[in-house]
């Protein structure tokens, strides 16, 4: 069993591209607060609504929620003029909630901040697909914010990786990856399907760009699992098409698929109608001709598990790569946080549950022998990089973000299903096919 670890040094790229070391939030709060993000957000109206309860005892939470949020927009975000203007519904029900959004909405603003009384979760996916097809959005939790946030003083935690999210939606990007530009993929594809119950799913496709930035996001309608290598098939098509037709200059030399998500087991079909699409995808000239490929399959489900030495308490070394076979990897993504030991002057690891690493397999690939090693080590590399691309907030997950973004629709789009929300259709609505409307 060979083993490696990943020790290329890659930063975030924020304002003015500026670098930023990776998996370091507070030098990234630093950086943005000296530089700014990436790409601000392209605002029409200068403003955003808010909306929450009419009730005299809501008034100094949202207050201080404003306060919290104007700062942060100022002085890390660097955006000097938006205006936060106060809607206030009478009563929590659907209706009354839904009419002050559209009397916001009327008037001009360019997203929609929403303060729930509590959990109700019926009212919250139907308001949260209702917005999702119409105008970017940010949720909050007055119950969480007024016995959890507010009185453990999170408020400036919260509020920081609640605008990570919002300015995403809003278009923005508030960090990308500085990758080599001669290593890795020119786009990576984010594909496969979600059960919504035992009979019924959806198929995904997201294009990324190697620096982590998705560039074009499709999802088809709920199907029947015997549907499911047909809908995949376009899905990805369209997913590509609507890439190329935003990008008609970019060359497609290098291609990697990511497939996860829970899909129906087809042995051997998954494969062949992956392959399919590639060439058909070549046919049509949306990638290049000569394009080198590779499938890959990553699995949080498996039964494997890496120790680490007695100085990482067991755990094992972020970015360690270890080869089970010539086509099957795992990539220790994370590791645990560390905290302060004060009685030894140094940073320690927590004790924590052991991080499992995530499972790649190369089930297809058009790369020759000579090209192997090289070339898979370029995309597991890729995966890992791509796992610190995270703007749900300032910390990594232990995913690469073509398998998390997935993961985040497919709980939106179960629940909205599940609650009787209104249909998310990616198809008519360009919006939601190129920013992150999921975070």
């Amino acid at each position: 069993m060979q083993y490696e670890t990943i020790t290329d040094g890659v930063n975030y790229y924020i304002g003015g591209n500026n670098p930023v070391p990776i998996s370091k939030t507070g030098e990234l709060i630093k950086g943005l607060k000296n530089y700014g993000p990436y790409q601000k957000p392209p605002l029409r109206y200068n403003k955003v609504a808010l909306v929450y309860l009419n009730q005299d005892d809501w008034k100094s939470i949202v207050e201080e929620i404003k306060t919290e949020i104007i700062y942060k927009l100022i002085n890390i975000w660097h955006i000097n003029s938006v205006d936060i203007a106060d809607f206030a519904y009478d009563s929590s029900d659907f209706d009354s909630i839904k009419t002050q959004i559209d009397d916001a909405i009327d008037t001009g603003v360019d997203g929609v901040m929403l303060i729930l009384p509590g959990y109700m979760p019926t009212i919250y996916y139907k308001l949260k697909s209702y917005l999702i097809n119409n105008i970017p959005s940010q949720f909050m939790n007055y119950y969480v914010l007024s016995n959890r946030i507010i009185p453990k003083n999170q408020l400036d935690f919260y509020t920081g990786n609640l605008l990570v999210q919002f300015i995403s939606k809003l278009g923005g990007k508030p960090w990308i990856l500085n990758i080599d530009p001669e290593k890795g993929s020119d786009i990576i594809i984010g594909t496969g399907a979600t059960r919504i119950d035992n009979e019924n799913l959806f198929c995904f496709a997201m294009v990324f760009k190697k620096d982590g930035t998705m560039l074009w996001n499709e999802i088809s309608p709920i199907i029947r699992k015997d549907q499911y290598l047909t809908y995949l098939k376009t899905t990805i098509e369209k997913a590509v098409k609507g890439f190329k037709d935003n990008n008609p200059d970019w060359v497609v030399d290098k291609l990697t698929l990511h497939v996860s998500g829970k899909r129906p087991k087809i042995r051997g079909g998954e494969t062949k109608i992956l392959e399919d699409t590639i060439e058909e995808l070549k046919a049509k000239n949306l990638i290049s001709h000569d394009v080198k490929f590779a499938i890959l399959h990553l699995n949080e489900t498996h039964p494997y598990w890496i120790m680490g030495d007695s100085h990482n308490r067991y755990h094992p070394y972020e970015g360690t790569k270890i080869k089970l076979s010539s086509k099957k990897y795992l990539i220790s993504l994370s590791q645990p946080s560390q905290k302060w030991n004060r009685y030894k002057n140094r940073y320690e690891l927590e004790m924590v549950t052991p991080i499992k690493p995530l499972s790649v397999e190369v089930v297809s690939h058009n790369w020759t022998s000579e090209e192997f090693y090289s070339l898979a080590h370029e995309v597991l590399d890729e995966i890992y990089f791509m796992s610190k691309m995270n703007w749900r907030g300032f910390r990594g997950r232990n995913l690469p973000v073509t398998v998390n973004y997935p993961k985040l629709v497919a709980k939106i789009v179960a629940n909205v299903n599940r609650y009787g929300g209104y249909q998310i259709n990616t198809e008519i609505n360009r919006p939601l096919q190129i920013t992150p409307w999921f975070l």
